[in-house]
């Protein structure tokens, strides 16, 4: 053989060598992503497919013994409903800030009686059933 048909040979071989390494590199990239989201998933606690828990701890709001979940979904309730699934109408109704709302809606912060109060007679004037 001559040394260009060599060349030639040893040029393919080593393109494919790099096609292939690339390759792995990408699927183990794509491996390791999953693992950590796995992991990661895991040890916060969530489940596929499942809603996020919320952080706040449950809390009694009222003496029906409404608890923050219940409350949570009175509230979106009433939102959905009544304020043409605005957060900024259903703020503006109970009388307190939107990022309140949203703290709410995410878990982050406690729902108190008398927002679910508040809540319950905007739904009973309103025609709207909440629960």
């Amino acid at each position: 053989m001559n040394s260009k048909t060599e060349k030639k040979t040893l040029q393919a071989l080593t393109s494919g060598s790099r096609r292939a390494r690339r390759l792995g590199l990408i699927a183990a990239g794509v491996g390791f992503g999953s693992v950590l989201a796995y992991l990661l998933r895991k040890v916060l606690g969530g489940k596929p497919g499942a809603p996020a828990r919320r952080r706040v701890p449950e809390h009694i709001v009222d003496d029906r013994g409404t608890g923050q979940e219940q409350a949570a979904l009175l509230l979106r309730n009433l939102r959905d409903r009544a304020f043409e699934a605005s957060d900024e109408k259903l703020a503006l109704a109970l009388g307190r800030p939107l990022d309140e709302i949203a703290a709410w809606d995410a878990g982050r912060e406690q729902i108190d009686d008398d927002v679910v109060m508040k809540a319950r007679g905007i739904a009973l004037i309103r025609g709207v059933r909440v629960e």
